[in-house]
């Protein structure tokens, strides 16, 4: 991400202020797992984690308490832990790269 040019991040924030899904949202048919940790300044919990979960049947919220936006660097551990676990119950097979 810090390497993007500074056109794409420009572009990509337009896009994602300009574009609204949550139509879609409602016919998304597979399993959902929405992680989100509960201190993200940049994209509030109650703006954007839960109802997003809340507009997918059968989403699942796992909410970190006093997790920030960057869960990928700041809880990574438990972050892959989750999310494999969760793709285990989906019946979905790992395989290691």
């Amino acid at each position: 991400m810090t390497q993007a040019s500074l056109l794409a991040t420009v572009e990509l924030a337009r896009i994602q202020l300009g574009t609204d899904f949550r139509a879609e949202l409602s016919r998304i048919a597979k399993p959902v797992l929405v992680i989100h940790g509960d201190a993200d300044a940049s994209a509030p919990i109650e703006l954007t984690g839960r109802p997003t979960a809340a507009a997918i049947p059968g989403a699942r919220l796992v909410v970190y308490e006093g997790a920030p936006h960057g869960l990928y660097f700041t809880h990574r551990k438990r972050l892959v832990e989750d999310i494999a676990a969760f793709v285990r119950g989906a019946g979905v097979e790992l395989c290691a790269a």
